[in-house]
């Protein structure tokens, strides 16, 4: 199998390139211009430095491909409108370079995110067929960049699958929490008691290669990946505490304080040219009680299994971050 993936260099894709490498696959890295290779330096890949912005490039990138996973996104941005000039007409270039091999298309999967969805509502789980409601500029982003695969259903098959946070080695969000706790404490915005779903990186690799080789059944499916038992957040600092060795001390920031902090967070960003560490988007996703999904319709489908619980998942992240000296 050809393999494409964009954002190949990343935290989740460079674990993707690995296993595809394992099982012998072709793989073709698709990165911007100005990108380092990261952490597919030394593999033995295809390397493009094309970018999303020009599909007469991503069409020559795709031919004879099988299928692309579409991985690249940015999630931190100075203007929320390079949020939708990547994750929304990204897509759109992705998916009309497919759509120019005719039948030859390949397969396309979509990394998209909980957020375009938007938090639980009345009590119910998320799901694929959940009315959504993003509340941020980078969830609907996402929810944009669904409809455009939706859109060339006619032409490309396509596959999307909705990811909760993501944790394990080599991701640096969830440093900070690592860190933290590392040093007995462990601060967050809102209350410890909201819960979510989580998934480790490992199984969304395996997410991903099932929708990729479940067959005509995937295509034009949506599908949720994660760990099937929903935690608190308080549940994720006391694992993680488990994991380096030091029980947490736990403080919030209410909501209330966070949003006037979260504006100072931006004009400075501003002023500075970089994305800001709190903004206010974020304040109102952290403020919502449930972030929780069904992953059933992924499992009965398309064979997702799930391997990693947190106190497993954690354990494998606070060991690499240890051998790597990032804690």
């Amino acid at each position: 199998m050809k393999a494409i993936v964009t954002g190949g260099a990343g935290f989740i894709g460079s674990h993707l390139i690995e296993e595809l490498l394992a099982r012998g696959h072709d793989v073709v890295c698709v990165e911007r211009p100005c990108d380092s290779r990261g952490w597919v330096e030394n593999l033995d890949i295809g390397w493009e430095p094309v970018g999303l912005a020009d599909v007469s490039q991503l069409r020559r990138v795709f031919r004879g491909a099988d299928v692309v996973f579409h991985l690249a996104a940015l999630t931190e941005v100075v203007r929320p409108a390079d949020l939708y000039e990547v994750n929304t007409l990204g897509t759109s270039n992705v998916m009309e370079a497919a759509a120019t091999w005719n039948g030859a298309a390949p397969r396309i999967i979509l990394m998209s995110s909980l957020a375009a969805c938007g938090p639980c509502r009345n009590g119910d789980n998320l799901n694929p067929d959940t009315v959504p409601f993003p509340l941020s500029h980078y969830g609907n982003s996402k929810l944009l960049a669904e409809v455009v695969v939706h859109a060339y259903s006619d032409r490309v098959p396509g596959t999307i699958l909705r990811l909760p946070s993501v944790y394990g080695p080599r991701e640096r969000a969830i440093l900070t929490l690592f860190r933290m706790v590392s040093h007995g404490v462990a601060l967050t915005v809102g209350g410890w008691d909201r819960e979510a779903s989580l998934i480790y990186v490992s199984d969304v690799v395996q997410g991903l290669l099932a929708a990729a080789t479940a067959g005509d059944r995937a295509v034009g499916r949506t599908y949720c990946l994660a760990h099937p038992l929903p935690v608190t957040w308080a549940d994720f600092a006391e694992a993680t505490g488990e994991a380096v060795g030091h029980r947490p001390r736990l403080f919030s920031v209410g909501c209330g304080l966070a949003r006037p902090i979260a504006v100072g967070c931006e004009l400075v960003a501003r002023l500075r040219g970089r994305p800001a560490i709190l903004n206010r988007d974020r304040v109102r996703e952290l403020s919502q009680d449930r972030w929780v999904c069904d992953p059933s319709r992924a499992i009965d489908e398309i064979g997702f299994a799930p391997l990693y619980p947190l106190e497993n998942g954690t354990r494998l992240t606070a060991d690499w971050y240890r051998e790597e000296g990032w804690i």
